[in-house]
């Protein structure tokens, strides 16, 4: 005979647990608005969750509401001072902020309670690099890639930062071994393309800024770039044509830029050169 068993449903989510599951959903899916928007109600039902605030902040930060976030992710802090994520969060918008010094020392104590997240290392290392603090970003690089030794934008900012300390070869390495992992990055291709003309390598950087400007036609960095190496090996004509292609994509940061540059001293008093930069 056949016993009836009687199962009570599953009780019922609260409202709580249900809006802060919605706004983590929404917030994976890139809809940062509408999960702000869940966990603002999650916290006026309990605002005392350091972990919704938390995740508060960071949908400000993606909304690039920089300076709103910092008062989230305080307040999860003063909700509990452990809470690794909040400290990274604040630390990450610091940065966005260009508050470097701080946004440094808030990642600092994000590592010392979580030493394994390798986002914060990460930018530990490129607030690092911000300040010209080449030898610790390195490190910092270096601890982000052994926790995640497929991160591309790693390996390249640690070689931005061996180019900082005038370590081109070390810094080419480390940027091919950047783009075995990412080979259509072409902001890493300007970099070796850098790298390169300090070395005295004019072709070799001109085959790199090309190479870029194949992944990224409307690249000004990339033209100028090639500016500089043809500068350097005293190639007039060619200088003049990348920098008007550079001009016309982006004609005031490198008017300027140009203005400086010893890369192009070589040329300076040239009568065709100076009627193409004034």
């Amino acid at each position: 005979m056949a016993v009836s068993l009687d199962i009570p449903p599953p009780p019922p989510l609260s409202r709580v647990k249900l809006l802060e599951g919605q706004g983590n959903a929404l917030y994976a899916a890139g809809r940062y608005s509408e999960a702000l928007t869940r966990f603002e109600e999650c916290l006026a039902l309990q605002p005392n969750r350091p972990e919704v605030w938390t995740l508060h902040g960071f949908c400000l930060t993606a909304l690039k509401r920089f300076e709103d976030s910092l008062h989230s992710f305080d307040r999860a802090v003063a909700l509990d001072s452990d809470c690794a994520l909040a400290w990274h969060g604040k630390g990450h918008a610091l940065g966005k902020l260009s508050r470097f010094e701080d946004a440094t020392l808030h990642l600092q104590e994000a590592l010392r309670i979580n030493p394994a997240d390798s986002k914060a290392w990460y930018n530990l290392g490129t607030a690092q690099n911000q300040l010209r603090q080449y030898d610790p970003a390195i490190v910092s690089f270096g601890q982000s890639l052994k926790l995640n030794p497929n991160d591309h934008r790693a390996r390249y900012n640690q070689g931005v930062a061996l180019c900082g300390l005038h370590r081109y070869e070390e810094a080419l390495d480390t940027l091919r071994q950047a783009l075995a992992l990412k080979p259509t990055a072409h902001y890493i291709w300007n970099q070796c393309g850098t790298a390169l003309i300090q070395l005295g390598r004019y072709a070799e950087a001109r085959a790199a800024f090309d190479t870029s400007l194949r992944h990224h036609a409307d690249n000004p960095n990339a033209w100028y770039g090639k500016a500089r190496a043809y500068a350097m090996a005293g190639d007039l004509e060619q200088t003049l044509q990348s920098l008007y292609r550079t001009f016309v994509l982006s004609p005031y940061v490198y008017k300027v830029m140009v203005q400086i540059d010893a890369h192009f001293d070589g040329l300076r008093d040239d009568p065709q050169f100076q009627k193409l930069i004034d």
